[in-house]
């Protein structure tokens, strides 16, 4: 009996240290993907850039110091992005950062009170983005307003919708221009709102928008309105799996490729700097949608572009091993400089980086 007794502690003192030495094992291969360790290092950098509201906008590594400039929406943003990243490494140091971005943020939020509508009164032109991007990171935290304030700012973008399905990019004006950039947030984060919501005139709106977006597309193609438009239209082509949907998703993300590509779906020309880390975020869903309609060609060559645009802006990014390190100071690490010959560093390229890594990342790009 006492032998049977000490094979038995014998047996479970080696799974024990099979099963600390496997998971220690496992844990140091997990923290030797580059990619996971560039995230990592973009979140540092959100961390060392504080400043007494919430981040500075710029750094400038070779002056080791930050610019005057400032840009609420593009911080907003960034809160979103720490949001993410909290959530994405359960990390509590980013939720606080996020936390303390929104209580900010919420000291300019105002009320419409005759159309029952919360707003981001911190320009003079009020954005449709700033509500998006409430919107978003709200979804990410916890707050005792949590579920008062997405109502109230979904009135908001639901107000801005035209009888033509288009959503106004700013409250209380006629101006037009960012149609190809707040439009799209705000759809996406209707969408985001549905999601956790599933209050269906959020969906509706977004659904309403569609063709008027389609028309606009087939007459305006660009860049910059593909990335947004993808991801909103993605979360609405799970929901209906309406067809012409995927091809509109499916046109846009060929014209990036084709914009890119030298020649074939293996090598593409980078030339725009950190703006691509944008387009992998759209460019995921893409691949998303191409796996799940059959279209192998199409996420082949989708899947070529997320892994080989992740290693330019790898590139891009400045670690300990980075070319110059020894001009720069400890806070230049885990930022994103512009391109090859601009070393400015902006919450909005570390926003897009992490946010395009993590997703390529969670779709098994890197052997998570």
């Amino acid at each position: 009996m006492k032998k049977n007794k000490r094979i038995v502690l014998l047996l479970l003192a080696f799974g024990f240290l099979f099963f600390f030495y496997t998971n220690e094992a496992a844990d140091n291969l997990h923290e030797e993907n580059e990619y996971l360790t560039a995230i990592k290092l973009a979140g540092e950098w959100f961390q060392n850039h504080k400043n007494v509201n919430f981040l500075y906008y710029e750094y400038l590594p070779f002056e080791k110091k930050h610019a005057d400039e400032t840009h609420p929406l593009r911080e907003m943003g960034a809160m979103w992005a720490i949001s993410k990243l909290s959530s994405f490494f359960d990390d509590a140091e980013h939720k606080q950062l996020a936390e303390r971005g929104f209580r900010y943020f919420e000291q300019s939020f105002a009320y419409d009170q005759e159309n029952d509508f919360y707003y981001v009164n911190i320009t003079k032109d009020v954005k449709l983005g700033y509500s998006a991007f409430a919107i978003l990171s709200l979804l990410e935290l916890q707050h005792t307003k949590k579920d008062f304030y997405l109502n109230k700012f979904a009135n908001g973008l639901l107000r801005q919708q035209q009888s033509d399905g288009s959503l106004s990019p700013f409250f209380f004006s006629n101006r037009s221009s960012g149609v190809d950039y707040y439009p799209g947030e705000a759809l996406l984060a209707l969408m985001h709102l549905y999601e956790y919501s599933h209050n269906s005139d959020y969906a509706k709106a977004v659904e309403k928008a569609f063709p008027y977006y389609l028309e606009y597309w087939k007459s305006n193609p660009n860049e910059a309105f593909v990335p947004w438009q993808t991801q909103a239209y993605y979360k609405l082509y799970k929901v209906n799996s309406n067809k012409e949907i995927a091809k509109f998703i499916f046109d846009m993300n060929d014209f990036i490729i084709k914009e890119y590509s030298a020649g074939s779906c293996d090598f593409f020309n980078f030339r725009k700097g950190m703006v691509i880390a944008a387009y992998i975020e759209g460019m995921n869903k893409a691949y998303q949608l191409a796996k799940e309609r059959g279209d192998k060609k199409r996420a082949e060559c989708y899947g070529n572009f997320i892994k080989n645009g992740s290693d330019y802006i790898l590139g891009l990014q400045i670690t300990k091993k980075s070319d110059f390190i020894e001009h720069f100071d400890d806070a230049a690490i885990g930022g994103f400089v512009g391109n090859a010959n601009s070393y400015s560093m902006r919450v909005d390229r570390n926003q897009h980086a992490v946010m395009a890594l993590m997703e390529a990342y969670q779709l098994g790009f890197w052997d998570n």
